[in-house]
């Protein structure tokens, strides 16, 4: 019976993640565009906050998108007279940040505000990065678990290059927006582990996001993260930790994103981040 629900519930989990990749209705609002995201407060007064990334930033799983997912929750944290331009999209890697737009609205948006000074921008991304890897090679079997990952180069070949394509990718996109504003307030986000720790997925995400000691990959994409932050002075909010082992509490029931409980969890740590940096006197603005 156990291994029986074991393969229902992975069979669900990925059937929720081929929705929310393709953009299906009924999962995510990847049919929208930048201008359709949840709406803001417009008004041309004091300073601006712009959420670049993927699902996350767009609140896929969240009971209200607008109101209830960690973006639109550290805008109300902000206070009054903050401009929200949300231009997460459901789907995106971090190449598709680049291809589809986003990046380029967002530095129009940083070079173009009419004295509305950008005073913070959160950037998340990377999750759709690794989807390649579980739709090609773990779901299908070939990679069934960590062992395999490690050993089989059919395995390690397609996890490396995912890894080498983000850090560029990621790499391009914050030396663009430092160019826009060298000093622009940037929060770079790691990536939590959405899989329950009874599935063999569980590990191989833990693997691919925060890499294994000894092992070819020493460093997972969160070290990614890590890196391109540290070499550029930037602030990192830390998910994984906060989420680890908390997915029944924190994930909603398409087994990937976050439910409300996990998009607070979110927008806390943003919050905290931002309290800090302010304690430190590294905050750029006071709200």
């Amino acid at each position: 019976m156990n291994r029986v629900l074991g393969v229902l519930v992975a069979l669900s989990l990925s059937l929720a993640v081929a929705s929310a990749a393709c953009g299906g209705e009924a999962a995510t609002p990847d049919s929208r565009s930048p201008s359709d995201a949840p709406p803001a407060n417009a008004s041309g007064d004091g300073l601006t906050y712009i959420a670049l990334g993927d699902s996350l930033s767009a609140g896929v799983g969240a009971s209200k998108a607008g109101e209830t997912a960690f973006v639109p929750l550290v805008h109300e944290s902000l206070g009054d007279g903050h401009e929200l331009i949300n231009l997460g999209h459901g789907g995106d890697t971090s190449a598709d940040l680049m291809d589809h737009g986003h990046l380029d609205e967002a530095i129009e948006s940083i070079g173009g505000r009419n004295g509305n000074e950008v005073a913070l921008v959160t950037l998340e991304i990377g999750g759709n990065d690794l989807l390649g890897l579980y739709f090609g090679v773990v779901l299908t079997g070939v990679c069934p678990d960590v062992a395999a990952i490690l050993s089989k180069p059919e395995c390690t070949e397609p996890l490396t290059a995912a890894l080498a394509e983000f850090d560029a990718n990621l790499g391009e996109t914050l030396d663009l927006l430092l160019e826009a504003d060298p000093s622009l307030q940037i929060l770079l986000l790691t990536l939590y582990n959405p899989f329950p720790g009874f599935l063999p997925v569980q590990s191989i995400a833990s693997l691919a996001l925060e890499g294994l000691a000894d092992s070819q990959f020493a460093d997972g994409l969160n070290d990614i993260i890590r890196k391109h932050a540290g070499q550029r002075d930037l602030p990192v909010v830390e998910l994984y930790e906060p989420f680890e082992n908390r997915a029944s509490e924190l994930i909603s029931g398409d087994f990937i994103h976050p439910n409300d409980a996990g998009y607070r969890v979110m927008a806390e740590a943003v919050i905290a981040t931002l309290d800090g940096l302010k304690t430190s006197g590294r905050r750029r603005y006071s709200p």
